[in-house]
């Protein structure tokens, strides 16, 4: 039987609400093997910028989650300097949105 593919859509700027999402990812990761993609978008790609996210980005990165976050939005905050010290790719949400559905991935946002 194939592993789950879930996909953590982060929208909020809030990180009571964030963090929780952040640890499942991982967890799902580490613990349970499946396959676990995250993208920040709307107001996430200010939270991800903050430095709030940190140690949870670092524990993501650590088990084999590369964070993503988008591209345009990074540009249109004017957050370029931010993400540049936080191992996060930029890309275009839209393409890595229309992936999450081609490739059956479970959507959870946060």
């Amino acid at each position: 039987m194939a592993g789950a593919k879930v996909a953590f859509l982060i929208l909020s700027n809030d990180p009571a609400r964030v963090l929780p999402g952040l640890t499942m990812a991982r967890r799902l990761k580490e613990n349970r093997g499946a396959e676990v993609r995250v993208l920040f978008f709307a107001q996430g790609v200010r939270l991800a910028a903050s430095g709030a996210l940190d140690d949870a980005m670092k524990g993501l990165v650590e088990s084999g989650v590369s964070p993503k976050s988008c591209s345009a939005l990074v540009e249109q905050y004017g957050l370029k300097e931010e993400y540049s010290v936080r191992p996060i790719e930029l890309l275009a949400a839209g393409a890595e949105v229309e992936s999450f559905a081609a490739e059956g991935f479970t959507v959870l946002s946060f």
